[in-house]
């Protein structure tokens, strides 16, 4: 299976939350970056569905962070 290849938004967005202590908010991420929010959990939501990143929802806010077996085994910075 061919893997999905990053571009530099997305590379940003998994360093954020690879370097984050505590999981993060799609809007912190946005902030730490320079883009959109919505951009930005957009693009979490993928990861969620690739399993790259794992999120709980607190109230309305989305808490993510690195899922790092799924870092290890793939190539993203």
């Amino acid at each position: 299976m061919k893997q999905k290849r990053f571009d530099p938004i997305d590379r940003d967005i998994l360093r954020v939350l690879a370097g984050a202590k505590m999981p993060a908010t799609p809007t912190k991420v946005a902030r730490a970056i320079g883009i959109h929010p919505a951009t930005a959990r957009t693009r979490i939501e993928n990861f969620r569905k690739e399993k790259i990143v794992d999120c709980k929802e607190r109230g309305n806010r989305l808490m993510c962070k690195i899922n790092r077996s799924a870092v290890s085994k793939r190539k993203f910075f």
